[in-house]
């Protein structure tokens, strides 16, 4: 296959001509760009050079003082309402719509001190208050694997970027 041609997401064949890919069967609606299969072939290069950008800002982040570093809560409030906290960065914010249709929403990427990734979430709050709407940010009580994708790398190099210009 042409390392040029897009594939599905999901399974790395081609999609066909309508909504679910005619391979896997999987709905493509959602998914805002077909990667190439030389995209979708490549997934452990990838994935070592989301490993090797990660380490490289961390050690840039860590070295300028961790700058920017904010502190979001990490799961659910425990015993005598305290809450677990993780310190680190948006690399990913989220990205909501609730106001228009169709109501849309996807997960951030939070990339912490320590160097794990954790999925950002946000909750809308503030209903019928004055200063609605108030988006309040939490991270997932566990890491996660990050996504091997091209748009992580230039996340995490723009956040690279950001900061150490400060």
């Amino acid at each position: 296959m042409d390392p040029s041609t897009r594939v599905c997401p999901f399974c790395g064949e081609r999609p066909g001509d309508g909504v679910f890919c005619a391979a896997c069967g999987r709905n493509l609606a959602n998914v805002e760009r077909l990667p190439t299969a030389g995209e979708w072939s490549a997934p452990e290069d990838l994935a070592g050079a989301v490993a090797d950008a990660k380490e490289e800002l961390l050690e840039a982040l860590r070295a300028a003082g961790e700058p920017g570093a904010k502190e979001v809560q990490a799961g659910k409030p425990r015993a005598f309402g305290r809450v677990a906290r993780v310190r680190g960065w948006v690399v990913r914010p989220v990205e909501r719509e609730d106001f228009e249709e169709p109501r849309r929403y996807e997960h951030g990427l939070l990339l912490t001190v320590e160097g794990e990734f954790r999925r950002l979430d946000s909750e809308l709050r503030g209903w019928g208050q004055r200063d609605f709407p108030q988006y309040h940010l939490s991270a997932s009580p566990d890491p996660v694997e990050p996504p091997p994708e091209r748009r992580l790398l230039e996340e995490l190099a723009e956040l690279r970027a950001t900061l150490g210009s400060r």
